[in-house]
């Protein structure tokens, strides 16, 4: 009797995020900036695996750069799949102010994934952020 309450236990309780359950997302120092002003970027992304049924992932970014004043923002490229794979995603950034230039700059990317675990919606989450170089046209 014991064993089976035990055994129940476990087996009622929520599933535990392990070090494998994680998003980690990295950001490549370089950025390029195209002939139309745009700036992009390279990110390396590995999500996963995740327990459950994928329920939604979203990922965001930006770019900022303070000596121009230029900023932007959007979504990387691609589809973030959370099968413990590292992917390599772009984004793109036309500036929302001002003009994008060569030098340094700030980029960030978030990512957010919920998957579905039995009744319950479990959530995962990562961003960071780092300086980078934009490259390009002058």
């Amino acid at each position: 009797m014991a064993l089976g309450l035990v055994m129940a236990a476990l087996l009622l309780a929520a599933p535990a995020a392990h070090a494998e359950d994680e998003i980690t997302i990295r950001i490549a120092k370089q950025a390029s900036l195209g002939a139309d002003g745009r700036v992009m970027i390279t990110v390396f992304v590995r999500c996963g695996p995740l327990p459950g049924a994928e329920d939604f992932i979203e990922a965001h970014a930006g770019v900022g750069q303070a000596r121009t004043g230029a900023g932007g923002e959007g979504g990387l490229d691609g589809t973030v799949v959370c099968d413990g794979v590292e992917r390599v995603h772009t984004a793109h950034f036309s500036p929302l102010d001002g003009a994008f230039r060569h030098g340094p700059a700030v980029a960030n990317v978030s990512i957010f994934a919920c998957r579905l675990v039995g009744d319950d919606q479990v959530c995962f989450s990562a961003n960071t952020s780092r300086r980078i170089i934009i490259t390009g046209r002058r």
